[in-house]
């Protein structure tokens, strides 16, 4: 069957021509429905109906497509991202300032440049739509973007964030950040930004030093009622329990963090569920610049696969940078190799908030350092799992609860009315929540796209995957961009090694035990589906470092064929 131009490309009008899927196990985690062998009939961007095969008529016009032993449910939504930053090493020069190696003004350049496959990488990873809460002004053209573009998802953003903090480091002109210490000067500033057209407006209710929650609360008070004279929500940054409190009890509608530093206790929980308050946990945020900064990263496979290879690798920078960008702390940190604990405090929270019906809504804080835009959500559903959760009641964050955090009641349910954007599976959420990540097409305002058609797997972008998992240690990420058949060759064509298998026996043992393990790449030269390497390979137990050219083949998306070659 041919498929009109205009849909390849991905623009102009959704094809009136309605749209079925059917057979797949229909999901609903709003209200933990299961629909075997069902019919999803889709009409423009809307979903039409949904229900048993038997009882849903499929137009004889529609576009048909059979999904057996398939899983179909609503589309994600991750309700903490920043576009302004890209989720690599260089992206937040006021937690460390790299900007001698990277200028900021660059970085932020990268950002935008990148925007249309950032938009892509949501998509490839289930993820339909976002909430930007907070950036430069420039996050408004951001959103203008994706709601004209046909592969982006939905995106909902606030302004600059009312702080109050300074963070000049940031500043190029459009500063994410205002430091705001008056409330007149807070009423003027969410005027001009629900002016302007913002979704929400941001506070960073930043406490340090001598201060008291008390010390900024008239700035929020001022902020909130502002906000809410006009019907907008407020969301605010507050991660310690008085500042959270203090924050509710100003009217904060949104809590977009966890509580950390300490257990809530039942007044705060009382005070989220009378005042309705949406909690948002990103719980993987604080644990990622740890990992970052200590080099003990545990990427999940869907982030070596799907996130942007070159931010990726950045992460591993810190390796390699001199000295005199490196603070000697981290440095020490790096060279102890210690483990990094996920945030106890905040899972304890995040279940008996759970378990005290406040409503949760995921997110992952994309962008920070370590972690990535798109597929950070694998990694959050992974702590909500520790924490307590079913997947059942995790997907609902990322559905039902995503929508309400959007304002939205067309979305987050698997329901005839809602607006058609869904992912389809390979594998049972329900029965394992790592499921999620087995993408098998992705449905974006009635448009059905395979994972490939959003990011293909160019031969460099798998060749790089490799080396970052090389670097992370991270056996799973490093398996997945080499074939089953792998063969391995001291150049010409001598085999040394045969099936990922054997790849997976050199190295399980290697990662966990050699630190220092690291792979530098000095160059790379694609060539058809062939990739060359000029790499040095570092921290070999007993073992000089290992200067060699490589020649990675490409076949349908994994390496199937290496060939070494030493230099003299």
């Amino acid at each position: 069957m041919l498929v009109p131009l205009i849909f390849l490309l991905g623009t102009g009008p959704v094809a009136a021509q309605p749209t079925a899927l059917v057979g797949p196990t229909a999901l609903n985690p709003a209200d933990s429905t299961v629909i075997e062998n069902a019919t999803v009939l889709l009409d423009g961007n809307r979903i039409a109906a949904v229900g048993p095969s038997g009882e849903v008529e499929v137009p004889v016009d529609a576009t048909v497509h059979e999904m057996p032993d398939r899983y179909v449910m609503p589309g994600l939504v991750d309700g903490h991202v920043h576009f302004f930053q890209s989720g690599g090493l260089y992206t937040r020069p006021d937690v460390i300032d790299l900007r001698a190696e990277r200028p900021y003004a660059e970085e932020l350049r990268r950002i935008k440049k990148r925007l249309p496959d950032t938009f892509r990488r949501y998509l490839r990873s289930g993820v339909t739509s976002v909430v930007d809460v907070g950036g430069p002004m420039w996050t408004l053209d951001v959103r203008a973007r994706a709601d004209t573009a046909a592969r982006a998802p939905t995106v909902a953003t606030a302004g600059p964030l009312i702080s109050s903090v300074e963070r000049p480091s940031l500043d190029e002109g459009d500063p994410p950040i205002l430091q705001i210490t008056t409330p007149e000067a807070a009423r003027k500033e969410v005027r001009d930004q629900i002016m302007a057209g913002v979704d929400l407006i941001k506070i960073w209710y930043i406490v340090g030093g001598d201060e008291t929650p008390a010390d900024y609360r008239p700035v929020v008070e001022a902020t909130v009622d502002e906000a809410h004279n006009a019907g907008t929500r407020v969301a605010v940054h507050a991660t310690e329990l008085e500042t959270a409190r203090a924050a509710v009890e100003a009217g904060a509608d949104i809590l977009v963090h966890s509580v950390s530093d300490q257990p809530v206790d039942d007044a705060f929980v009382r005070l989220l569920q009378e005042n309705g308050v949406l909690y948002t946990p990103t719980l993987m945020v604080s644990e990622r610049y740890r990992e970052t900064f200590a080099q003990q990263l545990d990427l999940t496979t869907a982030e070596h696969h799907i996130g942007h290879p070159d931010v990726t690798g950045s992460l591993f920078d810190l390796r390699t940078l001199p000295d005199s960008l490196v603070p000697a702390g981290l440095r020490q940190r790096i060279e102890q190799a210690p483990t990094v604990a996920s945030d106890t405090t905040a899972m304890r929270n995040l279940m008996r908030l759970h378990d005290a019906g406040v409503s949760i809504a995921a997110g992952t804080d994309a962008g920070n350092i370590g972690t990535p835009h798109g597929p950070a959500l694998f990694r959050e559903f992974e702590l909500m799992r520790t924490a307590g959760l079913a997947p059942q009641e995790i997907l609902a964050t990322a559905t039902a609860g995503g929508a309400r955090l959007l304002g939205r009641d067309d979305l987050g349910r698997l329901e005839s009315g809602m607006q058609a954007d869904l992912v389809v599976l390979d594998e049972n959420p329900f029965a394992d929540i790592t499921n999620v990540s087995s993408i098998h097409r992705i449905v974006k305002e009635g448009r059905v796209y395979p994972p490939t058609q959003l990011i293909p797997r160019t031969p460099t972008a798998v060749v790089q995957q490799g080396a970052n998992a090389f670097n992370a240690h991270d056996l799973g990420g490093f398996l997945d961009a080499f074939a089953p058949d792998l063969e391995v060759y001291a150049h010409p064509d001598s085999l040394i090694m045969e099936g990922r298998s054997a790849l997976r026996e050199q190295y399980a043992s290697t990662f966990q035990t050699a630190n220092q393990l690291r792979v530098e790449v000095h160059h790379t030269a694609p060539i058809g589906t062939t990739v060359a390497l000029h790499e040095t390979i570092r921290g070999m137990p007993e073992t000089e470092p290992l200067e060699q050219i490589v020649l990675y083949r490409v076949t349908e998306g994994a390496i199937d064929r290496v060939w070494l070659v030493q230099e003299e």
